[in-house]
């Protein structure tokens, strides 16, 4: 798990990538007389059991099994999260909840649609007690090509998930879900599983399905919300990379600022209490080597439910859960900025920023690097072919076949980043409150002046006001601070009306005064693939530092993790490599971005990020409950993306095959890029969802906000996260984000002392 990618192989139902350990056996329902293959999991917390019939065909019976009165559990049917039909059921009351899902992303599963598929209960095999709960179904027409087993495999890879959180809506078919606590693969032995008498047992399907879900109520009574008495300056909604940054400088300023932050607290100093197992005074946030740890760890709660692609949702944001890499952009990343944000203009805040926010080569305390098997194979194999070595600290402009150490911000041994570097300054200040647990649903308006937000505290909500004069700040990320503008009334229409006929019970102000603005209609990110590579000759026997000996470290390496040194004081990137390529197709130059990384004895992972200058972009929605998701996909459409990554990879090859090289591809020795570039996911480093700009948007352009981050139409709404980058940068969004928030405080107080002279 790499970068600023918050999770690669694991998200809200993380099955992809992960080992199969355990099969089906049979197993007789007591009280359906069906014989299923049967999986325990989780202390028998789990069970799916399955049955088919003589002939595959498209129908088979499910039976899936939960402890407990709350929380959700889940079968892959494909095996994985993204691309796989999955299903998902939950107690309600005595009664069970369930539905059909998909997902592109590691995000929040949505409806499955696009399919003749139904599921129908079997009432005998359906209920929920104070033990646990059982929903037992005939699933119709629900093996789908490319997203269950297909009958070619006797014994098919599924998946499993589980969570002990309730969900949020549990009478809710489409409710929004937590993360899962527990997660894990098993086989099913399907040849077993067929059976003469499946359609007996089909029989005692109920005739109503529960999927698809039969259509809901639209927005019931919208709660009138209590006002708050204390009031504000500023509000800033979203306590992440840039939200901190944009808060703690308003705070300096004397101005009276209320951070809010609906996630729970992450390091140890700010209150977390998700501790290791060989340290009690750090979290699994703070410990840097820990990184997979977090999305294995039950109970840190981290992520959101309701975005797109995986997000974090904790105090620091993707601050706390990425992979700490702090790359100083280049010049170039600032060229799609509008006048007035291009380098010369924000090189300012970008020293404020590298002054503060502690970064370095060398993480671990003695000035020592730890575990650098890769590091010096993959540093000289590609200087051999022509790459430079550079200190992408001191020359972050060197971005041409140029590798570095990399670029981390670890403090002491600790993951850094503004929860670090400037929450603790913010905090010192009597005119600063952090709120955390605390959910910002809207910017109330009248017309275009913003009075405070709308909240929901512990399901509650309520108003808090700013004072006269005061501003509000979105911060939430750019797949939630979308959201907050949508319930705002701010947006394209028909992502407001979807707003104003949902289940969230959202007060949107008059139509008339609704702000149509390209929300989302832009929004990019960059395409991420995993790609996993061979030592070859001496350099497989070199050691690399195990994940079983991150996971359970020497006492040795304990002893150094207490004085800011060794391996557990570093993240897991080994090193950082750029280029750029300019295919002939469009003739746009592309950057391309390289983390090297791994955790197993003669091999090695390369991450490969296609970054700026790429042209693919896609749009985000909104669905009824509130999740925000992609209308269109943004990665690696068009020709010219695809030709640039196309040409990289098979660079890549053309290295491995030289005589002498010292890594090589493990597939066949003819692969090309489209046998390397398989899988592409988010990298998670989302941007452009509210460009930044002077084409206004109410007037056909492209900007949600002006020069000071105001969004257009309003007099005191801001955004100040990576929702305003007009584009991708060069490298990841960490440093960059922050950036663009220091420049944005600065605007801010600007445009208020303006104002008031």
């Amino acid at each position: 798990m790499v970068g600023t990618t918050l999770v690669s192989s694991l998200g809200l139902l993380a099955l992809a990538g992960v080992e199969v350990v355990a099969q089906t056996t049979e197993y007789t329902d007591p009280n359906t007389n069906i014989t299923f293959q049967k999986i325990e999991k989780d202390g028998s917390s789990y069970t799916f059991g399955i049955a088919l019939p003589e002939t595959f065909g498209t129908d088979f019976i499910g039976q899936i099994t939960g402890a407990g009165t709350e929380g959700w559990v889940s079968v892959s049917f494909g095996g994985g999260m993204r691309h796989s039909l999955l299903l998902i059921a939950y107690p309600d009351g005595e009664s069970v909840t369930a539905s059909l899902r998909t997902t592109g992303q590691y995000a929040a599963p949505l409806l499955f649609e696009g399919s003749e598929a139904v599921v129908r209960p079997i009432p005998e095999g359906t209920f929920a007690d104070s033990t646990g709960f059982s929903y037992t179904f005939l699933c119709e027409r629900c093996v789908v090509q490319d997203l269950t087993f297909n009958g070619s495999v006797s014994e098919p890879r599924l998946g499993w998930a589980r969570s002990t959180v309730p969900v949020v809506d549990p009478s809710s078919a489409t409710s929004i879900l937590s993360y899962h606590d527990y997660y894990g693969g098993f086989t099913a032995d399907l040849e077993a599983a067929s059976s003469a008498k499946f359609d007996e047992w089909a029989a005692l399907a109920a005739v109503d399905p529960d999927f698809p879900p039969s259509p809901s109520d639209s927005n019931g009574t919208i709660p009138d919300a209590p006002v708050r008495e204390e009031t504000y300056d500023y509000i800033v909604a979203g306590a992440g990379a840039g939200g901190i940054v944009a808060a703690e400088r308003l705070a300096e300023s004397g101005a009276s600022v209320l951070l809010l932050e609906r996630g729970a607290p992450s390091f140890y100093a700010q209150g977390g209490r998700i501790t290791m197992p060989w340290n009690d005074t750090v979290t699994v946030f703070d410990v840097p080597t820990a990184l997979n740890q977090i999305f294995d760890t039950p109970g840190t709660n981290s992520f959101c439910a309701d975005t797109a692609a995986q997000a974090a949702c904790i105090l620091g944001g993707g601050t706390a859960v990425n992979g700490m890499i702090f790359i100083r952009p280049p010049e170039h990343d600032f060229e799609f900025f509008p006048e007035g944000w291009k380098w010369d203009d924000v090189a300012d805040a970008a020293e404020r920023l590298y002054e503060r926010n502690i970064h370095t080569l060398f993480p671990s305390a003695d000035g020592k690097y730890y575990d650098e098997t890769i590091y010096n194979v993959a540093s000289k194999s590609f200087e051999s072919n022509g790459w430079t070595s550079t200190d992408a600290i001191q020359f972050p402009n060197d971005k041409h076949k140029a590798f570095s150490r990399a670029p981390s911000g670890i403090v002491n041994g600790l993951r850094g980043g503004p929860v670090r570097t400037y929450l603790p300054l913010a905090q010192k200040l009597d005119n600063f409150k952090l709120e955390l647990h605390t959910r910002v649903v809207r910017a109330v308006r009248t017309n275009s002046t913003i009075t405070g937000v709308e909240v929901e505290v512990n399901g509650a909500r309520e108003i808090i006001n700013i004072n006269p004069g005061g501003g509000v700040l979105l911060a939430s990320g750019s797949m939630s601070s979308p959201r907050i503008l949508f319930n705002s009334g701010i947006g394209p229409t028909e992502q407001i009306e979807v707003v104003e006929a949902g289940n969230t019970l959202v007060r949107l102000p008059e139509r008339s005064e609704w702000i149509d603005l390209p929300v989302g209609k832009r929004i990019q990110d960059h395409p991420e693939w995993t790609t996993v590579w061979n030592f070859t000759g001496e350099a497989a026997e070199l050691p690399i530092v195990s994940e079983e000996m991150i996971e359970n470290p020497s006492a040795e390496m304990i002893e150094q993790f207490a004085h800011a040194t060794g391996v557990l004081a570093q993240n897991e990137i080994r090193m950082e490599l750029w280029t750029d390529i300019t295919p002939e197709v469009d003739g746009v130059k592309r950057y391309i971005q390289i983390e090297f990384y791994g955790t197993v004895t003669g091999q090695f992972k390369m991450e490969l990020f296609l970054t700026h200058g790429s042209t693919s972009r896609g749009e985000l929605g909104i669905t009824p409950d509130g999740v925000t998701y992609h209308i269109q996909d943004p990665l690696w459409h068009t020709e010219g993306d695809i030709a640039a990554m196309n040409t990289l990879v098979e660079t890549l090859l053309e290295y491995s095959r030289k005589p002498g090289a010292v890594f090589a591809w493990p597939g066949s020795p003819n692969a090309t890029a489209s046998d390397v570039l398989v899988n592409v996911r988010s990298g998670i480093h989302v941007v452009s969802t509210a460009a930044i700009g002077t084409d206004d948007g109410r007037e056909g352009g492209n900007a949600v906000v002006d020069l000071d981050t105001r969004v257009y139409g309003t007099d005191n709404l801001f955004v100040v996260d990576a929702s305003i980058n007009p584009s991708v940068p060069t490298g990841n969004t960490m440093a960059i984000t922050m950036l663009v928030a220091e420049k944005a405080a600065e605007r801010i107080l600007a445009l208020r002392a303006l104002e008031e002279s």
